[in-house]
């Protein structure tokens, strides 16, 4: 590969790289990156005419450029301080700037200033990329980057040799740099496979350094990094629309939960999230009026730990501690979404997450939400009830007194329709207790409508009524909310939630994938000294479009791949001092056990085999000694049967370099002059390139004489002939220098 090839391929992988690495992360809009990575390659087509080293820039094309990234830069500012979002306008600047010094590469300098621009860039990804390809891309920009800044600073130490041996002719160094740059021999296979394996290494060892120093983690200086929201969850519900929901399989939260929940083959466990007391106009909305979320709250400086109290008193730690072995543990691994609320498996009772500042929002929370606010990835830990209560206890659970503010779950407006309210009447009137009404409720639901994803706008007509009565199909949110409404209108008190359902088993790191396809809506009945009961009325399965998991090849690589970016999450994006110690445990424990089975394996063969087995041993390590001797005997005696680099020269080594002393001093009385530090063909084309007419004459003759000095001198093959050839040479040189210039 041609040197100047090398040194533009290896300088755009790692800017490549840099880009890559800031711009896979969702903080820079994919147009936008799009856009980059076109301009990036189309530069490469670019080829602008290198500057005189050392002469002033005179290109009206890059003071053009210049103008366009002072505008540009106006335009970012204006812009950042229009919508707040600094990193990501300056990480469009980065990548404008980028482009522009792409298409004008004339100086050395400008070859630094991508360096920079691209390790700028790769700083910037550190915060907008928590996804696994910023490792990779991060890989691939030090193997590059290696390559790269090598292969500039023999480009700028060639470059500056020229420019000192020719400084009179601005041409000469022109001419003796491109032909250096086009040089096949410089860059070979060897140089990028030593390379990059040698950063590679140096990759590896900061990896190592990595998991091995000390944490503190991003709680300690309180302040988290930034992430890109996720769609397919609401903080609201809206009925009605147009278009189709579809299916978003983008993974949203990870949970690691016992697999007797989350396999394939369990029910579907609801992801709560937030929940509303308010219906009207096909809204649901949270109120002032609503239930606050009545909490216990504990921080002993590393953990801080809620207990939801629901309608019940509070507890002290020791009834906490016994409510957390009773109930079913989730450590949930939540993307950032639109949302501060986090999730927990069916009734959530125990929410806890480590870090060493409160990020509790502010604001009051209602309907036994959890908030916390978080920009990134957050980790937390969950202790929910799931299996509830069983159908004795609700069905004897009395419809009264309810607790103070919890008239709110009863609220209906006024547009409810006459007939929906009979409806309720209707299903419910061979019931006795509020638990059969509810499931008489979702009976009919199931029973007489069906499930689409496709919405509709129900106009005028009231959402309800519209679902139940003309169109008779709709999505999770419809069902929901016509079994709140029905339900009310009986004396039941209801609220909407909205969450997610199911997700995909991960078998690989087995864990529970949820995705924005799988947001969902339901409804909670509160039954007096019971609490809150899950009921779904959307038909089985309809509410998972993506179900939980194939058993493909396409599945099961998807499964893979996301278990690698869970890890690069666990183990990079959310490495603490908390993860190294467990991981400095695991290790410790597989050495111990490794340690252990070696041991009582050799004590089972001792008892077993006796002194067969030392006597086999022993003869092993004999074996392996002569062998380790005669192969050291061996090379011994090839080092010394081969020739030594530093062995007294050939006698045809000695008789050249005799005859092309004797040139040079031919030469040399004739103001033909060799300098020390001149090779034998620097001093040709010396001669050559001399005004003095005896130089005209001889330079042919010595031009000749050279090359074949060389190759008696440095090739091993070069022939008794050519010796008689390179004598015969410097003898007619010493015919011609013996004549004065323009004698006879």
């Amino acid at each position: 590969m041609r040197f100047a090839t090398a040194h533009k391929l290896a300088t755009y992988g790692m800017v490549g790289c840099a880009m890559l690495a800031m711009t896979t992360g969702g903080g820079v809009s994919p147009t936008f990156m799009l856009l980059g990575l076109v301009g990036l390659a189309a530069s490469w087509l670019i080829e602008p005419k290198p500057a005189l080293v050392g002469a002033p820039p005179s290109n009206k094309l890059a003071m053009l450029w210049s103008a366009a990234s002072l505008l540009f830069l106006m335009y970012s500012v204006v812009t950042a301080l229009a919508t707040g979002d600094f990193l990501g306008v300056g990480a469009e600047f980065l990548i404008w700037l980028t482009v522009a010094k792409a298409c004008n590469r004339r100086a050395l300098n400008d070859w630094q200033q991508l360096y920079l621009l691209a390790f700028l860039m790769l700083v910037a990804g550190s915060v907008l990329n928590a996804d696994i390809l910023y490792g990779i891309c991060f890989l691939g920009f030090v193997i590059c980057s290696t390559w790269a800044l090598i292969l500039f600073h023999l480009r700028r130490e060639i470059a500056g040799n020229m420019l000192i041996r020719h400084a009179a002719t601005a041409a000469s160094q022109h001419a003796q740099i491109d032909r250096v740059l086009n040089s096949k021999r410089i860059v070979e296979s060897r140089f990028f496979v030593g390379t990059g394996a040698v950063s590679l290494a140096v990759f590896i060892g900061a990896a190592v350094a990595f998991f091995a120093m000390p944490r503190v983690g991003t709680g300690f200086f309180g302040k988290g990094r930034t992430g890109r929201s996720m769609a397919g969850f609401s903080d609201g519900v809206q009925l009605g629309g147009h278009g189709i929901i579809k299916d978003d399989p983008t993974v949203v939260m990870r949970v690691e939960i016992d697999p007797i929940y989350g396999n394939p083959a369990a029910a579907a466990v609801h992801w709560r999230g937030v929940s509303f007391d308010f219906y009207r106009n096909g809204e649901w909305r949270r109120t002032p009026q609503a239930p606050l979320t009545k909490s216990t709250y504990e921080n002993n400086g590393n953990v801080q730990r809620r207990t939801l109290l629901y309608d019940g008193p509070p507890i002290d730690a020791t009834a906490i501690d016994a409510l957390q072995t009773t109930t079913v543990k989730q450590k949930v691994y939540l993307d950032p979404l639109d949302s501060s609320v986090l999730f927990g498996a069916s009734l959530p009772r125990v929410v806890a997450w480590a870090g060493g500042k409160q990020r509790w929002t502010n604001a009051p929370e209602h309907n036994d939400e959890v908030r916390l606010n978080h920009n990134s990835t957050i980790v937390y830990t969950v202790w929910s009830d799931i299996a509830g209560p069983s159908e004795e206890v609700l069905r004897a659970a009395p419809t009264t007194p309810l607790p103070r503010g919890y008239q709110m779950y009863l609220q209906l407006p006024p547009e409810i329709t006459a007939r929906t309210r009979a409806l309720a009447q209707q299903i419910t009137a061979n019931a006795s207790n509020n638990y059969d009404k509810a499931r008489a409720i979702v009976q009919w639901l199931g029973d007489n409508l069906a499930y689409t994803r496709e919405q509709a706008e129900p106009g005028r007509q009231e959402a309800v009524d519209f679902f139940l009565f003309t169109r008779q199909k709709g999505h999770c949110e419809y069902f929901a909310t016509a079994f709140a409404v029905l339900a009310r209108s009986v004396g039941i008190p209801t609220r909407n939630v909205n969450g997610f359902l199911g997700g995909e088993w991960n078998g690989f790191e087995n864990y529970l994938a949820v995705r924005a396809g799988d947001a969902h809506s339901w409804a909670e009945v509160y039954f007096p000294t019971a609490g809150w009961v899950t009921f779904d009325a959307t038909p089985a399965g309809a509410g998972e479009e993506l179900g939980r998991g194939g058993g493909g090849i396409r599945a099961r690589l998807r499964r893979f791949f996301d278990t690698l970016r869970f890890q690069w999450t666990k183990w990079v994006i959310e490495y603490d001092i908390g993860s190294q110690l467990a991981l400095f445990k695991s290790v410790g424990r597989g050495l111990k056990d490794g340690a252990a089975q070696v041991s009582a394996a050799m004590k089972r063969s001792l008892r077993v085999a006796g002194l067969p087995v030392l006597g086999g041993i022993a003869l092993l390590v004999a074996l392996v000694g002569a062998w380790r001797w005669w192969r050291r005997r061996s090379k011994s005696t090839q080092r010394q049967a081969s020739p030594t680099p530093n062995r007294k020269p050939s006698p045809q080594q000695t008789e050249a370099a005799r005859l092309y002393a004797d040139a040079v001093a031919q030469l040399g009385r004739h103001q033909l002059t060799r300098k020390p530090a001149q090779t034998p063909r620097e001093f040709a084309q010396h001669v050559a390139a001399s005004p003095l007419p005896m130089a005209q004459q001889v330079a042919p003759t010595l031009h000749e004489l050279t090359a074949l000095y060389n190759r008696a001198m440095w090739d091993p093959t070069a022939t008794v002939a050519e010796l008689a050839a390179l004598q015969v040479l410097v003898e007619q040189l010493r015919r011609t220098t013996a004549v004065p210039p323009h004698a006879g």
